[in-house]
């Protein structure tokens, strides 16, 4: 369907302020609108440079004119980052390869990469993650909260700001409400006499607290409102995401804790909004059965659970079911499931022998989202497991047969390298694993081409540091699998929220200010049908709701 701008969207289209605040709740269309406003100002932009050319032509002049402009939109999460390119193909048209979508660390890292090396930063052999610092032997690198500060220091420097002034215009960012402070003062470092286009909404904030220290929506807003020109529009609550309103009032309803609205009862008695009692312990049977009926109707479906250890073993159980997902969330695992993936080609090829232990003890690590050393990660590293020690002997040996040699069969390679998770009798990392293996195939391909194995390393490579960082992510499966924190930029038809008895969400209690904003989100993120699969004690943020609805 064709964009067709309101009269509230009109305005921030139109709008000049150096500094805009574009406030709405969830399914308003802001994404949308920035992007609509981002094609207006680079084509306001394109006229000016045209009227420049032709004024200088008339007057036969050669003088330097301004070089053609960019838009950057930038996100805090990489969830939004692919749905911001998803919403902007048909919005921005022709003009799209002049807006920029990024996360925070991804733009810090294209400053690095493209700067680093000539102001006394010589580009990393990598970025490293968590478990690749908390593994013995980590190469040398920035870590991932090194990359902003880096960044940020070069673009103190005259020739990188003045070359990031020159590229872009028009800087956008989504949910800037949740930005912490060294994001904020980032954001504000890049092409400073750029326009701005704030997006937010605080009923939207879920990340207050511990989940991300220093963020405060509320002091965020007034410091947007404190910069130069500041102008706030706030869009109209309809929604395009459910243009019926249904499921946006009751999730509002929720959000304030008024559980005998009528709008509650009207989604649950239009079968908009579902509860489902656990049966089975674990709730993994009702989830998939919702999810595949959703899918016979050729729903997207988006699963939420409440902590990163439920929501890989669910993952692992969908997986057994056969039900093909996207595990969102963990891209630590992911990357680090492509930097196994490719110690594993290195050893098959005769490279870099010592490697692949503590690969694969990373990547174990990832998966399990350990602070620490687990003993599956130490008994990788120490060989002290004779069943593992025989499984990855077994699976040593095909690696050797199929790599090396006249006879050399990349294709069995590739088969080898990406079944070898499953091979080696682990569980936790599985989704992961799969999701990683499609790049490892593709780079592999390159030895086809008879290009060198050094390609196909700096492909891997390449690949894993820019899905670390949010530049890049595989293009979404019709089922995913996420934690509440996830939820945020997300939308499918159907939505399955799995709620466990003993989910812990801090101290606060009814009427739980900061903590019913999941209630608003996670009810929000449905086009059509939201459930709720719930056992038969619920936390007190969640129990009102599901009596009411019940």
């Amino acid at each position: 369907m064709a964009y067709q701008a309101r009269e509230d969207q009109r305005a921030v289209i139109e709008s000049v302020a150096p500094a805009l605040v574009v406030s709405g709740g969830a399914g308003t269309g802001k994404t949308t609108t920035a992007v609509a406003a981002a094609r207006a100002h680079l084509e306001a932009a394109d006229e000016q440079l045209l009227r420049l050319r032709q004024e200088a032509a008339r007057h036969g002049q050669r003088a330097r004119l301004p070089t053609v402009t960019r838009v950057l939109f930038l996100s805090f999460s990489r969830t939004a980052v692919a749905q911001i390119i998803d919403r902007a193909a048909n919005v921005i048209g022709e003009l799209r390869p002049r807006l920029e979508v990024s996360t925070f660390h991804g733009f810090a890292w294209r400053v690095i990469t493209g700067f680093g090396s000539h102001h006394g930063f010589p580009p990393p052999q990598s970025v490293l993650s968590q478990a690749n610092q908390t593994v013995p032997g980590a190469p040398p690198g920035l870590t991932y909260n090194q990359l902003m500060p880096a960044a940020s220091h070069l673009l103190a420097l005259d020739k990188v700001r003045d070359h990031y002034a020159g590229r872009y215009t028009l800087v956008i960012c989504d949910e800037f409400q949740d930005t912490d402070a060294t994001e904020w003062a980032f954001l504000q470092q890049i092409a400073p006499a750029a326009r701005r286009i704030l997006l937010g909404d605080v009923n939207q904030s879920i990340y207050e607290g511990s989940f991300k220290p220093g963020v405060n929506p509320a002091a965020r807003i007034a410091d947007a409102m404190a910069l130069p020109g500041a102008r706030r529009i706030d869009l109209q609550a309809a929604s395009y995401r459910d243009p019926s309103g249904v499921l946006p009032a009751a999730a509002e309803a929720a959000r304030q804790r008024r559980f005998t609205d009528p709008a509650l009862r009207t989604a649950a008695q239009q079968g908009r909004l579902a509860v489902t009692r656990i049966t089975d312990g674990t709730g993994y049977a009702q989830v998939i059965e919702l999810a595949r009926a959703a899918r016979q109707k050729k729903h997207t479906v988006s699963i939420f659970t409440h902590t990163n250890i439920a929501t890989t073993s669910l993952s692992d159980a969908l997986t057994a079911a056969g039900l093909v997902h996207e595990q969102v969330g963990f891209t630590e695992a992911h990357t680090e499931a492509l930097s196994a993936q490719l110690a594993l080609v290195q050893f098959a090829l005769g490279q870099e022998d010592n490697q692949v232990r503590r690969a694969l003890a990373v990547f174990i690590t990832a998966s399990l989202r350990n602070k620490q050393l687990s003993p599956l990660a130490s008994q990788v590293l120490q060989a002290t497991n004779p069943e593992l020690e025989r499984a990855l002997g077994q699976l040593a040996e095909d690696l050797r047969s199929a790599g090396r040699g006249p006879g050399a069969d990349n294709d069995r390679l590739a088969e080898l390298v990406t079944g070898a998770y499953a091979r080696i009798g682990t569980f936790r990392g599985q989704e992961s694993w799969l999701q990683a293996s499609p790049t490892t195939r593709r780079a592999l391909r390159l030895l086809k081409q008879n290009q060198s194995v050094t390609a196909v390393v700096e492909e891997l490579h390449r690949a894993r540091d820019e899905t670390l960082v949010g530049d890049t992510r595989p293009r979404p499966r019709p089922v995913q699998v996420m934690n509440l924190h996830q939820t945020k930029g997300r939308e499918a038809d159907t939505t399955i929220l799995l709620l466990a008895d003993d989910e812990y969400y801090g101290s606060e209690s009814e009427p739980f200010p900061n903590n019913s904003r999941l209630l608003y989100v996670v009810m929000t993120r449905a086009r059509h049908n939201a459930h709720l699969v719930v056992s038969a004690r619920s936390h007190p943020l969640w129990a009102p709701l599901i009596a009411a609805l019940e």
